[in-house]
């Protein structure tokens, strides 16, 4: 709170009360439902723009519009932490309440493939992923030796960058340079046949859709590596910069 928004006088009280109290007071603005509907169409239109582009290593953009497309709207995805989040949580389009779940508040890296792991018990039914950036990945990885044994499906995305994409991130932006966030990975496609499960490896952006098709529909459990091209994040950091909205 102080950091990004000064406090000219602070309040103390019930927190539910003192919402009902401004709520009393407040009156509706037409403006944001049109300012809702505005961002959505913005959003729309990144993901179509994202649609056909043919870069390697895919761009986030790309990744999360082929995602929502495999995926009927009762599936389900368990999104980790990381620099892919922010760019899920922008852009992934959901139609159900509970079918994208994020450690949001805690910001739980390695949350992915257990979350999916308790998804498919409890929704047997429903197609499950789990979508993790590659450090997140290997937090947690063990846990597939778990879902074989407990017999339950479900695909595991990888984003893969060989780093820790968010602190990479965000020190970009406050330092102008980076340190201690850049590792190496396994071949994660042997790593996947080591546990007795399917692995794939997308090496054009125009694999993914149709592996990410091929996986769900096997039913069984998988992981597709999918390099990621996170030289997008500083481009969507000046462009967010310079949106602005009085309140």
């Amino acid at each position: 709170m102080d950091k990004f928004y000064p406090v000219a006088v602070g309040i103390e009280g019930n927190i539910a009360e003192s919402l009902d109290a401004l709520a009393a007071q407040a009156t509706p603005r037409d403006e944001q439902q049109i300012m809702r509907l505005l961002i959505r169409n913005l959003l729309k239109e990144e993901l179509e723009t994202y649609q056909e582009d043919q870069s390697f290593p895919l761009k986030p953009q790309k990744i999360a519009g082929d995602l929502r497309r495999a995926l009927e709207e009762t599936d389900m995805v368990l999104c980790d932490t990381g620099a892919l989040k922010m760019w899920m949580a922008r852009l992934f389009p959901c139609y159900l309440p509970n079918s994208c779940l994020m450690s949001n508040g805690l910001g739980t890296m390695g949350f992915a493939v257990p979350g999916a792991l308790a998804a498919k018990l409890v929704y047997p039914e429903r197609r499950v992923v789990a979508v993790s950036g590659d450090g997140s990945f290997l937090m947690n990885s063990q846990e597939l030796e778990t879902a074989h044994r407990e017999g339950l499906p479900f695909v595991v995305l990888v984003w893969k960058d060989d780093h820790y994409g968010l602190i990479k991130w965000k020190q970009e932006i406050s330092l102008g340079r980076t340190g201690c966030v850049q590792f190496t990975n396994p071949d994660l496609v042997k790593y996947a046949e080591s546990f007795g499960i399917k692995g794939y490896r997308i090496q054009a952006a125009t694999e993914l859709l149709p592996i990410l098709r091929e996986a769900l529909a096997a039913d069984e459990l998988a992981i597709i590596e999918c390099p990621v091209d996170y030289s997008e994040n500083k481009r969507l950091s000046e462009r967010l910069g310079h949106l602005t909205q009085p309140i």
